[in-house]
């Protein structure tokens, strides 16, 4: 591969990468029209149920966000793939600290994984499918069991059966 493509390729990966860390960003400043913006006119955003386009995607988040005071998101093991000139899939572990309202002097911990498939729509990066993959949270105090774990990996009854 040339100098050129390789310089190429890591431009796009790295324009992907700013692109899942300003979702982020703007989840933790509760703006979910910014999310939103991130997501193409045709975008699925799978948020525990399917939200489509950036207005119905802005709605969910704001359901959501509602329930917290204040929310921090960290990614990890971020994994970009471009399968195209103008598309691509990627995904990233993420741990989000939660702050809820309901009860401030107990925060929620969540574990999971963003897995996307992109667009670029005008030259710039798009989701045009993300999905939220809860692994794990320890919310108010009590683990959390509603969360399938990693698909396609260790499930939560087999790691019980493992280890008790």
């Amino acid at each position: 591969m040339s100098t050129e493509r390789i310089i190429l390729e890591l431009a796009e990966k790295q324009a992907i990468y700013e692109l899942m860390a300003h979702y982020a960003d703007r989840i933790d400043a509760n703006d979910p029209a910014g999310a939103a913006a991130c997501f193409a006119e045709d975008g699925l955003g799978v948020y525990w149920q399917d939200c489509i386009g950036p207005k119905a995607i802005e709605e969910r988040l704001i359901g959501i966000l509602d329930r917290f005071h204040a929310t921090s998101h960290h990614l990890s093991n971020v994994q970009i793939r471009l399968t195209g000139e103008s598309t691509a899939t990627a995904q990233a572990y993420v741990y989000a600290f939660h702050r809820v309202k309901a009860d401030m002097e107990k925060p929620m911990h969540y574990w999971g994984r963003w897995v996307d498939e992109l667009t670029k729509v005008g030259g710039e990066w798009k989701f045009k499918r993300r999905e939220v993959v809860g692994i794990g949270s320890i919310a108010r105090g009590a683990d959390d069991l509603d969360h399938p774990g990693h698909p396609g990996r260790l499930s939560r009854e087999a790691a019980k059966a493992d280890f008790g």
